[in-house]
């Protein structure tokens, strides 16, 4: 399982954007690809290629895997702005956050944060997860949205 991190996004104006955006599940192979490879391109950290991951999630749900979640968020005009994916453990429902991923349009200074903080709670009452781990580089951030850091270790295997 590859773990990625948020895009840290500049704000495109002052003022905050309505947020107007839906949490979709995709649920057809094809309609992976309709994700901007933009926004796949823009992750920090990421270890994959947009080809790739359209390849991986194609295959995820073509092959029905109820452990992979990917979502996209997209406006009332149909427009993709940003995707959320995030895998769960088979054993014991524990939420992995894979990528958030947003156009700088409604990034704006991290107000998405709430609304995915949103989604996260949907899904953790859905499944039953007894805890949700995202990884990330800018940890003051999150904490300032309510994130804590654990108590867990995350060790890479020398090269």
């Amino acid at each position: 399982m590859s773990s990625t991190e948020t895009i840290d996004q500049p704000q495109a104006s002052n003022e905050a954007p309505k947020w107007d955006l839906e949490f979709v599940k995709v649920r057809i192979p094809e309609n992976v690809r309709l994700i901007p490879k933009s926004l796949i391109e823009g992750v920090k950290g990421k270890t994959f290629t947009p080809d790739q991951f359209y390849k991986y999630q194609e295959d995820q749900i073509k092959y029905n895997n109820p452990g992979n979640l990917l979502y996209m968020l997209v406006t009332p005009s149909n427009k993709i702005e940003g995707y959320f994916w995030a895998e769960l453990s088979s054993l014991d429902h524990t939420l992995f956050i894979n990528t958030f991923s947003i156009s700088k349009d409604y990034w704006h200074k991290g107000l998405a944060i709430p609304k995915l903080i949103e989604h996260l709670r949907s899904i953790n009452k859905k499944f039953k997860c007894p805890r949700a781990f995202w990884i990330t580089t800018n940890d003051k951030f999150f904490i300032k949205h309510g994130f804590k850091r654990s108590k867990h270790v995350l060790m890479e295997c020398p090269d």
